[in-house]
């Protein structure tokens, strides 16, 4: 790999302005301004990211007359890319993700390019709701085509809280998923479920979406079939060919089995029902943080040509 194929510039992406790594046949593209989203990934010129079309280029400043506009009826943006998000579900408020992690802009901490590697680190706003505080630290080692991102959760505030770390990839369909599997006995309960009010497990067997082998769960992400599942994981392993282009991305972490997840299990993959993306989903443990405490989790990531 020559000195030219290794970079690190500001470009525009899809109308954002980003940060674009570019090491040989990689780009990666960091949009700070929007919630410091990873918004693209790109492998021999091909985009794997979806981001949403009516979205790009456009950013929340805090004015809430534009909002609902954002949200095209949902209850928050669809971005794209990937992003961390705070788990459990289940205590979001107004059951959306935390505007000011998720939307608002994101200061630049550093970046750098030098002959060991290159990277970037952003930091979120302190959340007006919760006091909680988000940095992304995104390293690309040299002569690779892995990268790894360091989520770190930093209570700002004044209360207790419990909760999680959760990174989540919204990528193009369709894809073939493989959620690599904790061995039975290891962990306690099924090694899948489907989430509350998603399709039952059972159904998407019936239909073809989802089978197992062995120690290996299937989950075709096709067409807009709306479903969600999480995975007792071996290491938090996720695969995802994308036929159709020849490539395959992948991802890792540290899992415990018997720690305690915000919804159960470590990996979720998510099925969108109109839109034409899916998502891989990784969780960190849930995590008590007293006030001025900090948690980690880092996830390995990596395209190739298959």
């Amino acid at each position: 790999m020559t000195p030219a194929s290794r970079s690190l510039r500001e470009r525009i992406f899809q109308g954002w302005p980003a940060y674009t790594l570019q090491q040989g046949d990689l780009v990666l593209q960091v949009v700070p301004t929007v919630g410091g989203r990873l918004m693209g990934i790109a492998f021999a010129g091909q985009e794997l990211c979806f981001t949403h079309p009516d979205l790009r280029g456009k950013s929340f400043g805090g004015d809430l007359r534009q909002w609902d506009a954002l949200c095209a009826g949902w209850s928050f943006p669809l971005w794209g890319g990937g992003k961390t998000w705070i788990a459990p579900e289940s205590a979001w408020p107004s059951g959306a993700p935390h505007r000011d992690l998720d939307s608002l802009p994101w200061t630049l901490v550093e970046n750098w390019c030098d002959a060991q590697s290159m990277g970037i680190e952003v930091q979120s706003p302190v959340c007006s709701l919760t006091g909680l505080q988000l940095r992304r630290r995104l390293v690309l080692p040299a002569h690779t085509q892995a990268w790894s991102i360091e989520h770190t959760l930093h209570n700002a505030g004044t209360q207790l809280l419990r909760c999680g770390l959760w990174d989540v990839l919204m990528l193009q369909r369709p894809g073939d998923v493989q959620v690599m599997l904790a061995a039975k006995g290891i962990c306690p309960g099924d090694r899948i479920v489907a989430l509350p009010g998603k399709k039952a497990c059972a159904q998407l067997e019936a239909q073809g979406a989802l089978r197992t082998e062995g120690d290996v769960a299937h989950i075709q992400c096709h067409s807009g079939d709306e479903f969600k599942c999480g995975f007792a994981s071996l290491d938090g392993r996720v695969q995802v060919d994308f036929s159709q282009w020849g490539l395959r991305y992948q991802r890792h972490s540290v899992t415990e089995p018997q720690a305690t997840y915000a919804h159960g299990l470590p990996v979720e993959v998510f099925n969108a029902p109109a839109l034409d993306y899916f998502e891989v989903e990784t969780h960190s443990p849930l995590h008590t943080l007293q006030p001025g405490q900090t948690a980690t989790y880092t996830i390995y990531e990596s395209v190739m040509l298959v």
